[in-house]
């Protein structure tokens, strides 16, 4: 890809964040030593750093930015120092100013100076003054700062009681800087004060959900980010924690947990119910969380939604038992629940580990037979099947089910069905196969895959 041309390789709301990025002076600075390697900074949440390397054609071998976006090639950091890049390529003029000697100036100061020039900065840019004071809060008033830092951004960042898309991530910056604290008091050991951090991102954050677009994803991102931060924080430190301690972790959480606001949100919820059970050794807390999950479940209606949160109750009580009771205990739960796809899937893979491939079929064909409304999970014990086949070296049920998957567009199993025949009786066999597939021309719509594939297989033939 071609620096000149790079727009069109890029998602356009990643491309436009980007320039509004570049525009708004957010790349700043950009330098290069061998006009290869490109190193730059760009300012958002917090200063990321941006590594692009073009070859002597400007093609774009690499990119790379220390950003915690993972859901396409290319952030916005990126994008805005592609554009920087390509500025400075097309007029032959830096694009931003470096800053190269920024340390070295500063280092020269005295404390004085500095003082001032912070000062005088703050006064420019309310928003330093913001971040600075957050900062360097002190223990006590830390927790109090971020619930106010998270909402003086979201509000900020509303326009008419709502939030658009392209000011999602400004509003979404303060908790940002939680959550970098909160990470800071994981590597200091501070394991209460990093819960108590992450959980203030959260009530706020969904709350923005009922007024803001977030087709970029980015409020899903902090929350689920928030719900990792105090897993790791708890997980990090457990054995560092003594009972009292632990117990009042426990109750935040699952309080949290347990609001409403959550309703709607399951996969959210039991995020942070499964951090609970990192807590179940204690017999207390392990009582009460399952009361609360019994209560859960009891409460769930008939609806898609609420029969998806009763699985995922039992998926955590399942857990909780599989770790607290033993393996005994956690298969005979398996099999209380078996309906659940979840669950039948459990079982069939520990039967495989046991190669107790009478059991996987007898699973497996139950399976289809009640799933048989739901074609992916039948697919899926299908092939459960055929793996029980392939244990069983039962070839003749191996043939028939790679057959079916042939002509359910299944092709990988093309070569799998020729292994299972030998070389001089194959060209027979490949010869009914496309004589098949050809008649399937004549009633039901046939894709062009399907003719390619016929193509390939006369093919082979000859």
């Amino acid at each position: 890809m071609k620096l000149i041309d790079f727009e069109q390789a890029i998602d356009n709301r990643i491309l436009k964040r980007g320039l509004d990025y570049f525009d708004q002076g957010h790349v700043v600075s950009l330098e290069t030593k061998d006009k290869k390697k490109y190193k730059a900074r760009v300012d958002g949440s917090e200063v990321y750093r941006v590594e692009i390397s073009l070859n002597q054609n400007d093609e774009i071998e690499e990119s790379y930015c220390d950003c915690p976006y993972d859901l396409g090639e290319f952030c916005k950091h990126e994008a805005a120092v592609l554009f920087a890049l390509k500025n400075r390529k097309t007029f032959g003029e830096p694009a931003v100013v470096v800053e190269n000697d920024l340390k070295r100036v500063l280092a020269e100061q005295n404390k004085d100076e500095l003082v001032r020039i912070l000062l005088e900065i703050s006064d420019d840019y309310p928003d330093i003054e913001k971040r600075l004071l957050f900062k360097f809060a002190n223990n006590e008033d830390e927790i109090t700062a971020s619930k106010k830092l998270i909402r003086e951004y979201i509000n900020h960042a509303k326009r008419n009681g709502f939030i658009d898309w392209r000011h999602v991530d400004s509003a979404l910056q303060g908790a940002e800087m939680t959550l970098k604290k909160a990470q800071e008091k994981i590597e200091m050991g501070d394991s209460e004060i990093a819960v108590l951090l992450a959980l203030e991102v959260l009530s706020p954050v969904v709350k923005m959900i009922q007024y803001c677009d977030d087709s970029n994803g980015g409020v899903s991102f902090i929350m689920n980010r928030a719900i990792s931060t105090i897993e790791q924080a708890v997980t990090t430190n457990l054995e560092q924690l003594d009972e009292k301690e632990q117990k009042k972790l426990f109750e935040v959480i699952i309080k949290e947990a347990l609001k409403k606001q959550f309703d709607g949100w399951s996969d959210w919820r039991f995020g942070l119910l499964n951090v609970c059970a990192i807590f179940s050794h204690k017999k207390d807390l392990r009582k009460k969380l399952e009361k609360q999950l019994e209560m859960l479940e009891q409460k769930a209606g008939t609806s898609w939604s609420e029969e998806y949160e009763k699985k995922q109750v039992k998926l955590l009580q399942f857990e909780i038992i599989e770790k607290c009771d033993g393996t005994l205990a956690a298969e005979k739960f398996i099999y209380k629940n078996i309906k659940i796809s979840d669950f039948r899937e459990k079982a069939i893979t520990r039967a495989l580990e046991n190669n107790d491939y009478e059991k996987v079929l007898e699973l497996c064909i139950s399976g289809e037979e009640i799933d048989k409304s739901y074609r992916g999970l039948v697919h899926k014990w299908q092939e459960y099947r055929y793996q029980a086949y392939e244990g069983l070296d039962d070839v003749e049920n191996q043939r028939k089910l790679a057959y079916e998957f042939l002509f359910s567009n299944e092709y990988s199993y093309y070569m799998k069905l020729k292994e299972l025949y030998e070389l001089d009786k194959w060209p027979e066999v490949l010869g009914r196969l496309v004589e098949a597939f050809e008649k399937e021309r004549y009633h039901r719509k046939f894709n062009i895959i399907n003719k390619q594939l016929i193509r390939f297989f006369k093919m082979t033939l000859h």
